[in-house]
């Protein structure tokens, strides 16, 4: 049996270094970033790309600041370091990591979940609903209280710029001013949790929008929400927007 020479010829391996840059080779040369382990396995950064890691052949990597790199033909992705390289007579070129995004302001609307008023002995139904405060014609005492759940909190760690509170006020006989104050629930009512913001409530008033960001931070807490803790007798109704904070914040 014999067998023609230029086609074994055809089959033996030519050995020939990497050639970097050419189409048919599977290898390039990438700038090396940092050893892991000793040289187990090498950080690369293939033509400016971001550092990829990867696995690298036992030998000597001490001062290589550029490596011989086994790519695969399909993605072009750096999948094994062969071995320090050469420096290239044209400098690679360095990654960059991106500037951090800026994160800009966003809004979000806290819905009351739950609303009532302590009338000095129980929660209760006063006037129709809704959170009341001050003394009444009876000579009880009320606060109010409203509470948003964990929605402030669900929004994750952020800065609040801003926090409109919406009121409707029940109509009153005389104008009154409504102190807002953060509060948790409990069964002897409103606990409080931070400073008061007072609101003048016009005679007749549709809707007063009230600033509360000096407050607003403590909503983010749980079981935080807004107490009517004044004295004058007045009260804000239940539903649509009465009782919803607009808050204004960016991501920490």
């Amino acid at each position: 049996m014999s067998a023609r020479v230029m086609d074994l010829i055809s089959t033996m391996p030519d050995d020939l270094p990497p050639r970097y840059g050419s189409d048919r080779s599977p290898t390039v040369i990438a700038r090396v970033v940092r050893l892991v382990e000793g040289g187990r396995s090498v950080v690369v950064s293939l033509y400016g790309g971001p550092p990829l890691q990867v696995s690298a052949t036992a030998v000597d990597w001490t001062g290589a600041d550029t490596a011989h790199v086994l790519i695969n033909p399909d993605t072009g992705r750096p999948v094994h370091a062969l071995g320090p390289a050469p420096k290239p007579d044209r400098q690679l070129p360095e990654w960059t990591a991106p500037a951090p995004e800026k994160t800009g302001a966003r809004e979000a609307v806290l819905t009351p979940e739950w609303a009532g008023t302590w009338d000095g002995t129980a929660w209760a139904r006063h006037g129709g609903g809704g959170a009341w405060q001050g003394r009444t014609p009876a000579g009880q005492t009320l606060r109010g209280l409203v509470t948003f759940g964990r929605q402030a909190e669900a929004l994750g760690p952020i800065t609040i710029s801003a926090a409109t509170l919406t009121l409707r006020p029940h109509p009153t006989a005389a104008p009154w001013s409504a102190q807002i104050a953060p509060a948790t629930y409990t069964d002897a009512g409103p606990a409080l949790a931070g400073a008061t913001v007072s609101a003048p409530i016009p005679l007749a008033a549709g809707r007063v929008d009230v600033d509360v960001t000096r407050v607003a931070g403590l909503l983010t807490s749980p079981g935080v929400g807004l107490a009517l803790v004044g004295q004058a007798y007045g009260g804000i109704r239940a539903g649509g927007d009465s009782m919803s904070v607009r808050l204004t914040y960016t991501m920490k």
